[in-house]
């Protein structure tokens, strides 16, 4: 079985008692989701299903939905799945073909908040109509019509600076964009994901603010997604779902939709955010003996490179009591590259070997064995990378399971491994089954560094457009649940070059550990680090950030929840590594305050990437009376001080202020915090100040 890691910097959150963070809803707010709900999905007879028509829509045979409904006998059923969760599925079953649709919803009690699934099955002797066009959400929201709504979203990953950079963009008239304009440009608003990955170009997470009012809106579907938002004379609505559906199903088959989440939220819009925050935390993030795991502190190491220095690395902290969740196992382990010393990810073939899934005889001659014996005795963790999905020609796969494979792509050397084919899917997770329990694993790395879009559209028939599609993404999530069921104790870290593959659906399994391949580079920008906690803060409560060198700032700029340590001289060199007491205090600030980074989002400035600008922000423990403020002073800022008005203190109160690096203690009433500000200085440049307060009793 997989070990469990060490309490003091381990997976399970400490205090699980705690885990009620903040307010998860206002009694009207709760009120709101469940009206809204009720007109939805709750009938008074069995044959009833609401007021309103269904909040989905599809094409079938030519015909919309909401005509075919008409003539389609419809059946609810209720269960109660938890003390706070409800679910209610409606069928429609067409007597003419034998369609049968069913919608799989969730009331929530403990947020206000609403999510549902679509699955549709042919049930008949023959082939269906065609059915297209499908939205899984295709509904009015619950907003007052009297003002412009704005959407609030955000950048995907791709590798860039603006990595996660919030956007907005108003669905109506504006001082700056006359009645002529906005309706052309944002009306409607059109937001999607790129080639195939669900958070490649846009995060699947939209915040409609009405002003005092909004609905937040999630998508769970780890492939492409489309979403549409706009304003009529009388309501703003949105549709979301599959980018491209026109198919039929076979005799017996079954496909289901992306999830869809809505949270309803009353007040200023950062409450949204923050309710948000704490549902994900609490309904939809990976699980260990049934509470939330915590992120890790990880040291990556390049994999390529020898047992014994993969160990010397882990022994390294051990010796030395620094604590350290997992020993991080890179790329380059597998395959017959050649052996070098001091191997980094510049100078070795390990994309060309993916595909030959058994490690490199000449970093491992006996496989992985050793260091996870090693590393399970030093009571640390073993975190290594695949990369499952994406195969080479002339690989181990490539020869002896073509059938399992599409493509290639054009130049005739990349194939992706279709996780969609059960065969498939079945014989690698009896292989990584095997990986893990040789090598003691204890997180499960999976990279995905390969745009998937032209694989399915390669494959799909005319009459079967987004059936590729629909069978690989569902893949991996049995995949996943698999492993998972194999391991309960087991993390699983979802990378896809960096941040593309976050949504509801691999949050609710795995943590980004890694959010951006812009950390790839040395010397990647802090400024771009903070870009992504500001940007991320808002709609994914758990990840890491990266630091690879020994610098304060740089380490400010990542610190969060967990931490990912790197550094490319200690690649080459056992004895350059992080100098042992900056690295011990940086350690002991994060153990600190990593779990105050669970709690409730407040950024204190607005968003900018610039070098001459502050960037601040705080986050804060209702539930403790306790939070941190984190600012930065950038490189090029002319700026010694700055005054950042607080949020969500207690304004009657005393709170009681520590800077970590040993400045002396101050003591501020709430109310002066959140309407005079509390005053940073930072006289050098770059810096980062680190303050820890709490509310006296």
């Amino acid at each position: 079985m997989i070990k469990r890691i060490p309490l003091l910097f381990g997976l399970l959150l400490c205090c699980a008692a705690q885990l009620a963070l903040a307010v998860t809803g206002t009694p009207a707010e709760k009120a709101t989701a469940r009206q809204w709900f009720a007109a939805r999905f709750s009938g008074v007879a069995a044959h009833t299903v609401g007021t309103e028509e269904p909040v989905f829509s599809f094409t079938f045979g030519g015909e919309r939905s909401a005509e075919l409904f008409k003539s389609w006998e419809p059946n609810r059923s209720e269960r109660q799945l938890d003390v706070n969760r409800t679910e209610t599925t409606l069928t429609y079953n067409d007597p003419k073909t034998g369609l049968s649709v069913r919608c799989v919803a969730v009331e929530y009690r403990d947020f206000p908040a609403v999510e549902w699934v679509l699955y549709f099955k042919n049930t008949g002797a023959t082939n269906t109509p065609i059915l297209s066009d499908i939205r899984a959400l295709d509904s009015g929201l619950p907003l007052k019509r009297d003002r412009t709504a704005i959407v609030h979203y955000a950048n995907g990953s791709e590798c860039r600076m603006d990595d996660f950079a919030p956007m907005l963009a108003p669905l109506g008239p504006t001082p700056v964009a006359p009645q002529a304009q906005w309706i052309e440009k944002t009306n409607p608003l059109r937001l999607s994901s790129k080639e195939g990955r669900s958070s490649c170009g846009m995060l699947p997470f939209f915040n409609v603010d009405a002003g005092t009012e909004g609905v937040i809106a999630a998508i769970g579907w780890t492939g492409d997604w489309t979403a549409k938002i706009f304003q009529t004379d009388t309501e703003v609505r949105m549709d979301a779902g599959m980018g491209r559906t026109h198919l039929r199903l076979l005799p017996g088959e079954e496909i289901r939709t992306p999830r869809i989440m809505l949270l309803f939220w009353q007040g200023e819009r950062m409450h949204g955010h923050n309710l948000l925050r704490q549902f994900v935390i609490t309904h939809h993030s990976p699980r260990i003996d049934g509470r939330p795991t915590r992120v890790p502190v990880s040291l990556g190491t390049w994999g390529g490179n020898f047992a014994g220095k993969h160990i010397a690395h882990a022994r390294w902290f051990k010796e030395n009591n620094l604590p350290l969740d997992f020993l991080w196992v890179d790329a380059g382990w597998y395959g017959k590259d050649d052996t070098k010393v001091g191997a980094t990810v510049f100078d070795s073939n390990w994309s060309k070997l993916v595909g030959d899934w058994f490690p490199n005889p000449g970093y491992f001659p006996e496989g992985l064995k050793p260091v996870g014996k090693a590393l399970k005795e030093m009571d640390i963790g073993f975190l290594l990378w695949f990369e499952p999905e994406r195969v080479r020609a002339g690989t181990m796969w490539a020869r002896e399971h073509p059938d399992f494979l599409l493509g290639p792509d054009p130049t005739g050397t990349r194939f992706l491994f279709d996780l969609g084919n059960t065969a498939a899917r079945r014989m690698v997770t009896e292989h990584m089954i095997r990986l893990i329990k040789e090598g003691s694993i204890s997180c499960y790395r999976q990279d995905f560094n390969l745009n998937p879009r032209p694989f399915w559209d390669g494959a799909d028939a005319s009459d079967r457009v987004g059936m590729t599609e629909i069978r690989y993404i569902t893949g991996p999530y049995q995949f996943w649940d698999d492993l998972l069921a194999q391991y309960p104790g087991l993390l699983i870290d979802n990378c896809a070059s960096g941040g593309r593959r976050i949504d509801l659906e691999t949050m609710s399994r795995s943590l980004p550990l890694w959010r951006s391949d812009a950390q790839c580079f040395p010397g990647f920008s802090g400024a771009a680090l903070q870009g992504q906690t500001h940007g991320l803060g808002f709609w994914v409560p758990l990840s890491a950030g990266c630091c690879e060198r020994e610098d304060t700032y740089m380490f400010r700029s990542a610190i969060g929840a967990g931490l990912d340590l790197t550094m490319y001289e200690f690649e080459k060199d056992n004895t350059k590594h992080f100098s042992l007491a900056w690295l011990r205090k940086r350690l002991h600030e994060l153990n600190q305050v990593r779990d105050y980074f669970l709690g409730d989002f407040h950024p204190l400035l607005s968003f900018t990437l610039a070098e001459d600008a502050w960037a601040a922000w705080q986050f804060d423990r209702p539930d403790l009376g306790a939070g941190v403020v984190l600012a930065f002073r950038r490189p090029r800022s002319p700026l010694v001080q700055a005054v950042l008005p607080l949020k969500g203190l207690e304004a009657e109160s005393q709170y009681e202020f520590r800077d970590v690096d040993g400045g002396a203690l101050s003591l501020l009433s709430g109310k002066e915090c959140m309407e005079r500000g509390l005053r940073v200085e930072m006289p050098d440049k770059p810096a980062a100040r680190l303050l820890i307060y709490r509310k006296l009793k």
